[in-house]
C-alpha cells in the first residue's frame, strides 16, 4: 500500500489518471485535515506532498506525523520539517552552482544585480506573474501593480530570466520525476513563449516527438538531475527545467505535480511515450511498495493529541469562521 498525503482540493493530481497505469500498485491519496485527525494509521508506504499550499502549523503537524512513522520504521518519503520550497531551493542551487540563474526575495527587500527579471509568487503553481521586467524602475512599477492586486510582499519573489530557445520562436521544458531512488524522465512541453507551462497545439513535429520519446527511453538528465534533489531533500516530486547551452537549469520542484498521460495525439510516438513512462513510474512505485496488514500505527505526542481535541471541540461547537 502506498499512502500519498496532499491538500483535500488538490487530490486530483494523483487521481485523475494513476488509477489507469496498468499494474499500479494500490493506493490511496489522504487530505492533510484527515491526515491531523486520525489517531491511527495504517502500515504503508507514505508520500507526504504540497507543501507550498500549508500554514507553518500544518507543516509541523505533518512533520510530527513524519516522525511517528519513521520511528515504527515505515518507509516516508519527503519529510515536511526539511523540504526546500521554491525560493529556499532556487537560492540553494545557484548558490551552489547549479543553477546560474538567481532569485530574490521583495519581502526582505533584495534588488537584483541581473536583468531582465520576472516576479512570481513563492507558493502555488501559478507561473510568472509579469512579462521580462528590464531594468529596476520598471520592476518597482511591478511589484506595486502586484501589491494593489492583493499579492501578498512575503509571497513575491523575482527570478532572473535563464531560458534558452530550441529554435527561433520555440521553447521546450523537460521535466523529471524522483521517486523514492529512481529517477524517471517525463513528457516535454513545447511552446512559443519563454514561459513554457501548458504546451501549445502544433508547435512540436516528429522530429520532437521522436526526440522526447528517446529522453524517457534513455532517462536522459536524470542522473545530472539527482543533486537538485538532494539539496531540496526531496524524495518524490517533478523537477521541470530547461537546457541553456546543454546544461539542466532547474526551474522548480513540485512535490505534488500532475501525473499525466495521453491516449490521444495526432502522433503516435507521443502516445508511446506517454505508455512508456507510465511503465516506469509504475515499476518506481512498486520497488517503495509497503505489503498492507499489520496492527495501525499509534500517533504519539502531546502536540498531536491537543491538535485533535481542538478540532473535537471545534466540530461540537460549529464554530464558524
Amino acid at each position: 500500500m502506498i499512502c500519498f498525503v496532499c491538500t483535500a482540493a488538490h487530490r486530483y493530481t494523483v487521481t485523475k489518471n494513476l488509477p489507469r497505469f496498468a499494474g499500479v500498485p494500490d493506493f490511496k491519496v489522504w487530505s492533510y485535515d484527515r491526515l491531523f485527525r486520525a489517531r491511527f494509521l495504517p502500515r504503508a508506504t507514505w508520500i507526504f506532498t504540497d507543501f507550498d499550499r500549508l500554514s507553518f502549523w500544518e507543516l509541523e503537524l505533518a512533520a510530527r506525523i513524519h516522525r511517528n512513522l519513521v520511528a515504527t520504521e515505515q518507509r516516508v518519503l519527503n519529510d515536511p520539517a526539511t523540504v526546500a520550497q521554491r525560493f529556499s531551493l532556487l537560492r540553494r542551487l545557484h548558490r551552489t552552482g547549479f543553477n546560474r540563474f538567481n532569485v530574490w526575495s521583495v519581502e526582505a527587500e533584495e534588488w537584483p544585480d541581473r536583468y531582465p527579471v520576472f516576479l512570481r509568487t513563492q507558493s502555488a503553481h501559478r507561473g510568472a506573474l509579469t512579462d521580462l521586467i528590464p531594468d529596476r524602475a520598471s520592476l518597482e512599477r511591478e511589484i506595486a501593480a502586484a501589491l494593489v492586486k492583493g499579492r501578498p510582499r512575503r509571497e513575491l519573489m523575482i527570478v532572473e530570466y535563464c531560458a534558452e530557445p530550441m529554435r527561433a520562436g520555440l521553447f521546450r521544458k523537460l521535466a523529471t520525476y524522483r521517486v523514492g531512488p529512481a529517477m524517471i524522465a517525463n513528457l516535454c512541453v513545447h511552446q512559443s513563449k519563454w514561459i513554457a507551462k501548458d504546451g501549445e497545439r502544433g508547435i512540436a513535429g516528429q522530429e520532437l516527438y521522436d526526440d522526447e520519446h528517446r529522453i524517457i527511453a534513455e532517462n536522459r538528465h536524470g542522473e545530472e538531475l539527482r543533486p537538485a534533489f538532494e539539496a531540496g531533500g526531496i524524495e518524490f516530486g517533478r523537477a521541470d527545467f530547461g537546457l541553456v547551452d546543454g546544461r539542466p537549469q532547474v526551474y522548480e520542484i513540485n512535490t505534488n505535480p500532475t501525473i499525466a498521460m495521453i491516449r490521444k495525439h495526432p502522433f503516435p510516438v507521443r502516445i508511446a511515450a506517454s505508455r512508456l513512462f507510465e511503465e516506469k513510474f509504475t515499476a518506481a512505485l512498486a520497488a517503495i511498495d509497503t505489503p498492507a496488514g499489520g496492527p495501525p500505527i499509534k500517533m504519539k505526542g502531546t502536540v498531536l493529541r491537543e491538535q485533535r481535541g481542538h478540532d473535537r471541540w471545534m466540530t461540537r461547537s460549529r464554530w464558524v469562521v
